[in-house]
């Protein structure tokens, strides 16, 4: 009975592994046919990367706020960047 069960799960992964490396294969042809919706993905992940100009603000305020807090450390710096960061 050890064996027999022991059978079915190799069967069952060997089944799944194969399965696996199927669908990585059908993922790779569809990738060659369309070099633009591959061009068309970069544009839009490098848009993504871009920060918006309220996120270039609060970086710009958080440069500041740590250089102001220098020295400070723990609950002192907590408060002084959260009420820096509040302006």
């Amino acid at each position: 009975m050890k064996q027999l069960i022991a059978a079915v799960i190799c069967a069952m992964f060997a089944m799944s592994t194969a399965y696996a490396q199927g669908q990585g294969e059908a993922k790779g042809e569809a990738k060659k046919g369309a070099p633009a919706a591959e061009k068309k993905a970069e544009k839009a992940e490098k848009a993504k990367k871009e920060p918006s100009e309220a996120q270039k603000k609060q970086q710009e305020r958080m440069k500041d706020c740590n250089a102001k807090a220098e020295g400070k450390s723990g609950d002192d710096r907590k408060k002084f960047m959260s009420s820096c960061l509040k302006g």
